[in-house]
């Protein structure tokens, strides 16, 4: 028994066992449909789905940046079409504005010798009132009156002006002068949209 074990190729044995575990190690590691190639498909796999919903979370973000950019913007216009609406008035008031003209014309001691309201003309968006005014003053009491209209809050714009010495004088300090003026006023109207809007609120 013992002669039969010492011819017996342990070493042989041994190298053909190293070399099936070295072939199972070697197809274990690189074979196509081994565990380890598996599972590096499936984390590649898993990375492109991570890299994909990162791409989509950034472009998410960068919509929402966007989105709150065009929310700003479209505040801050609607803030400005409120002064201007402010300023335009919706209430056609042409007691008011004659009063506004002649508190002006007080204010530079001048004298209102007629303003008379002219036609209205209806716009889309807008109504336009005209008024004619006669003063007198000096020229430069004339020419300050229409620098105070031009930078009044409401809309106002001289459309024609001439003026002429006055046989009547107001003051012995300076000519006096008549001057004839057409201004505008320009009052805001709702639209159809406004319209909208309002019957919503």
């Amino acid at each position: 028994m013992m002669e039969k074990l010492k011819n017996f190729p342990f070493m042989l044995v041994f190298v053909a066992y190293l070399g099936y575990n070295g072939y199972q190690y070697y197809n274990f590691t690189t074979a196509t449909d081994g565990q380890v190639e598996l599972h590096k498909v499936e984390m590649t796999t898993a990375q492109g789905d991570i890299d994909g919903l990162k791409k989509k979370l950034e472009e998410g973000k960068k919509f929402m940046r966007s989105l709150d950019a065009k929310r700003a913007e479209i505040q801050t216009q609607s803030a400005k079409l409120n002064e201007y609406q402010g300023a335009l008035s919706e209430a056609p008031d042409v007691a008011s504005l004659i009063k506004l003209l002649l508190t002006e014309a007080k204010k530079l001691e001048m004298k209102v010798d007629q303003i008379e309201p002219g036609k209205k003309n209806q716009r889309e968006y807008y109504l336009e009132q005209e008024f004619k005014l006669q003063v007198r003053g000096s020229y430069q009491q004339i020419v300050l009156f229409c620098a105070r209209i031009a930078q009044l809050q409401r809309i106002l714009r001289i459309e024609g002006f001439d003026m002429k010495i006055s046989p009547n004088a107001i003051s012995s300090r300076a000519v006096t002068l008549a001057g004839n003026l057409s201004i505008r006023a320009y009052q805001y109207t709702l639209s159809k949209e406004d319209q909208i809007g309002k019957d919503k609120k």
